[in-house]
C-alpha cells in the first residue's frame, strides 16, 4: 500500500530576531492520502489532515550555521518534519499535530543535512510505501504512546538545555511499552495503572532540589515540581493534580484499597465511573490526562 503525502506552503511561527526565547519555529501543515484513491470521488473525504511544528535552538543554529536569506535553516527544518513524518505513518502513529524541538542536547554537533540538495518545501508531494506491518493494530493507542514519548523527549531536551540534566526519568524502560497496549480486563488495567504511576511520577529529584533548594526529604517528586513550576509565572495547577491523582488512583482496589485516600476523588477527577467497568475506556482517558499533563509542562518550561 502507498501514500502520497503533500506539503502546503510552510509558515514561520517564531524567528531568532522576533523570540525573546532564543528560538524559531515553522509550521508545515500536510494532507495524507492513499495513493489508489487520488482522483476518485472519495479523495476528499479519506484525505488525513495534520501538521508538524519543528523548532530549534539560536546556540545550535550557530553550531550548523544555517543561513535565513538562502532557505537553509527552513530547508533542514522541513527536512527532519518530513522524516518524522513519513516514519510516523509507516508506523501509523501520525496524529493531526506533531512537534520536534532542536536542541544542541538531542542533536549532532554539526548539521546532518546538505541544504543545497533538500528541495524547497513549498507544495511538494511524496509517496510513501506503507505496506510494512505495524506494531500493533490499535491506532489510537499507539498514537496516544508515540505522542507521550515524543512529549517527554521534547521536555527533557529543552529541561537539559537549560540545566544540562534530564527532567523525567526511567526506573523500568519496559513501562513505556504498556502505553501501546489496550487494557480489556482489570487485570490489564491495574498492570497498565502501575506502570503509568511510575512513569508520571519519576522526576529527577535531585536537580530540583538544587533548582528550588528544598531539601526536606518529605517533599517527593510530585512536591518538587510543584515548587519548581511555581517559580514560573505561567504556573498551570492543573498539571500537578494530574499527576496528584493518578498516584491516587493507583492506589486503588486491590493495590491498597478503595477506602484510601483520594481513590473516590481521583475517579471523579479523571469523570470515571467507580468502579471501572469499561478498562479500555478508562485506561485511554488515564493516557489523554498524562499526555495533557505533559503538553502544558512542556508549554511552560520551553
Amino acid at each position: 500500500m502507498k501514500s502520497t503525502l503533500i506539503f502546503e506552503e510552510p509558515s514561520c511561527l517564531e524567528t531568532f530576531s522576533s523570540s525573546n526565547r532564543d528560538i524559531a519555529q515553522y509550521l508545515f501543515k500536510f494532507t495524507v492520502i492513499d495513493s489508489s484513491l487520488i482522483g476518485e470521488p472519495e479523495e476528499f473525504s479519506k484525505t488525513f489532515r495534520s501538521k508538524i511544528i519543528v523548532g530549534i535552538t539560536l546556540e545550535l543554529n550557530r553550531n550548523w550555521q544555517l543561513k535565513d536569506k538562502d532557505n537553509e535553516l527552513i530547508k533542514v527544518l522541513f527536512e527532519y518534519g518530513k522524516r518524522h513524518v513519513i516514519q510516523k505513518l509507516k508506523d501509523g502513529t501520525l496524529s493531526e499535530r506533531e512537534e520536534i524541538f532542536l536542541t544542541t542536547s538531542n542533536s549532532p554537533e554539526n548539521c546532518p543535512f546538505d541544504p543545497s540538495r533538500i528541495i524547497n518545501p513549498r507544495d511538494v508531494k511524496f509517496e510513501v510505501d506503507i505496506s510494512k506491518e505495524k506494531i500493533m493494530q490499535k491506532t489510537e493507542f499507539l498514537q496516544l504512546a508515540a505522542s507521550i514519548i515524543d512529549t517527554r523527549d521534547n521536555i527533557n531536551a529543552v529541561f537539559n538545555q537549560k540545566y544540562k540534566e534530564k527532567l523525567l526519568e526511567l526506573t523500568e524502560e519496559r513501562d513505556i511499552l504498556q502505553f501501546f497496549r489496550d487494557a480489556s480486563s482489570q487485570e490489564e488495567f491495574l498492570y497498565r495503572l502501575c506502570a503509568l504511576k511510575n512513569v508520571a511520577t519519576n522526576f529527577n529529584i535531585n536537580i530540583l532540589r538544587k533548582i528550588t533548594g528544598v531539601n526536606d526529604a518529605s517533599i517527593g517528586s510530585i512536591g518538587l515540581i510543584e515548587k519548581y513550576l511555581k517559580q514560573n509565572v505561567n504556573f498551570d495547577e492543573s498539571i500537578i493534580k494530574t499527576l496528584k491523582y493518578l498516584n491516587r488512583f493507583r492506589q486503588c482496589y486491590p493495590i491498597h484499597g478503595d477506602r484510601v485516600e483520594g481513590v473516590l476523588g481521583a475517579h471523579e477527577y479523571f469523570r470515571l465511573d467507580y468502579p471501572v467497568v469499561d478498562f479500555s475506556n478508562a485506561w485511554k482517558n488515564l493516557l489523554l490526562s498524562y499526555l495533557d499533563a505533559l503538553k502544558r509542562l512542556f508549554e511552560i518550561i520551553k
